[in-house]
């Protein structure tokens, strides 16, 4: 790629990679190499697998994949001329922020559906609702308390009712132990078939329920458009520094980027209202998704700041080229920083217990008919019915 031009050009993002670059871009690299592993392991354990961030996985390992790049380019001046290496690094920076906030929209509309999950659709939807896992390990943990108290020997302690309080305290210690160390965990990630919560609580919210899908299936299409567009930009990149098409590619830079800025802060102010208006929604879980959508906004106005300006030389180390020290430490503090913790958030965390994803979030457009059933549509769950004509012997 010619390093001098007789016009001007947009600035590359993160500049040219020189020997500034090279520590920077190793730790970098380290980082999300670190990440990899967990990633996997997320995926390939049972109760955190889950399809929903297959795009921030993937995304983990293309950053140790430029980011390496970047590091050869830094020591290598041959291999930092070339214009393919550099159009893929501009494609990649620009895109990146935006495929981990489409996974963040699918967070969202999954934490969002299965919060209005209740009756028969419990058991037609593959979701993990936080509000009847939190139901089930209740229930378990009284049934557990009641059949240890039925089952072992009174031990008479002063009088029988410091007794049973003594013993029952007891039995509570132990259920809690069992609960966090896994041996008596209520459910595998899925609301049971039989566990169909009653009240008002635990109603099912159809209408609310259709509305979410439109809103957020509405915002995974745009956000998609956003990916499209900002690749034909990057794809383009190179032929900007010969001359053309260098007005195209920054006004579609600046829609794709506009575009998923305005959707991030959309994400993050519905999850901030479902946080305060639907009790059923985590307010944790509501958090994470607000912290990452404000890291990922980080970048994109990073972003905004860089499209706006030009130079007539790659190598040039003036103001606005991205090349100064400068521009270079902004570069690893308003756009690597970010993304790094957006992604070390979302693949550090058990997706299907914080945001109810279930292994494939919430993919349907519309619910299923629910079959015929003779049985109660609410009722708790209490055990098989095996186990009720056990307890009622």
């Amino acid at each position: 790629m010619s390093a001098n031009a007789t016009h001007e050009f947009l600035a590359p993002i993160g500049g040219i990679p020189d020997a500034l670059d090279f520590a920077p871009s190793i730790v970098f690299a380290t980082l999300y190499a670190v990440l990899v592993p967990v990633a996997i392991w997320r995926i390939s354990h049972p109760r955190s697998r889950t399809t929903v961030l297959l795009g921030t996985t993937f995304f983990s390992i293309e950053r140790v994949v430029s980011y390496s790049l970047r590091a050869n380019a830094a020591r290598d001046a041959a291999f930092r001329a070339n214009g393919g290496i550099e159009t893929y690094l501009q494609t990649t920076y620009s895109s990146g922020f935006i495929a981990i906030g489409q996974d963040l929209v699918n967070l969202l509309r999954a934490l969002l559906v299965a919060s209005t999950l209740g009756g028969d659709m419990l058991a037609h939807h593959k979701l993990t609702p936080p509000h009847v896992r939190k139901a089930q390990k209740q229930a378990q943990k009284e049934r557990q308390i009641g059949s240890e108290m039925e089952l072992a020997p009174r031990v008479p302690v002063g009088n029988n009712e410091q007794g049973d309080e003594a013993h029952k305290a007891e039995v509570e210690v132990e259920v809690e132990v069992g609960l966090e160390m896994g041996t008596a965990d209520p459910d595998r990630d899925g609301a049971s078939p039989r566990t169909i919560a009653s009240g008002p609580e635990f109603a099912d919210q159809t209408k609310l329920r259709k509305t979410i899908r439109q809103w957020l299936g509405v915002a995974t299409l745009l956000f998609l458009l956003a990916v499209i567009v900002n690749a034909i930009a990057g794809g383009n990149y190179k032929v900007t520094v010969t001359g053309s098409n260098g007005g195209l590619v920054r006004a579609l830079w600046y829609v794709s980027t506009v575009l998923a800025i305005a959707l991030l802060v959309a994400a993050a102010l519905t999850a901030l209202v479902a946080s305060q208006k639907l009790p059923r929604v985590p307010r944790t879980s509501a958090l994470w998704i607000v912290v990452v959508a404000c890291l990922l906004s980080i970048v994109g106005i990073y972003l905004l700041t860089v499209i706006s300006h030009s130079t007539t030389s790659l190598l040039s180390t003036g103001p606005g080229t991205q090349n100064s020290p400068r521009d270079k430490a902004v570069f690893y503090a308003l756009h690597a920083a970010p993304e790094f913790v957006s992604v070390a958030i979302l693949l550090s965390l058990n997706a299907r217990r914080v945001f109810g994803t279930g292994p494939w979030g919430d993919l349907r457009a519309r619910d299923p008919k629910p079959k015929a059933s003779t049985k109660p549509a609410a009722e708790v769950e209490s055990g098989t019915p095996a186990e009720a004509q056990c307890s009622s012997s």
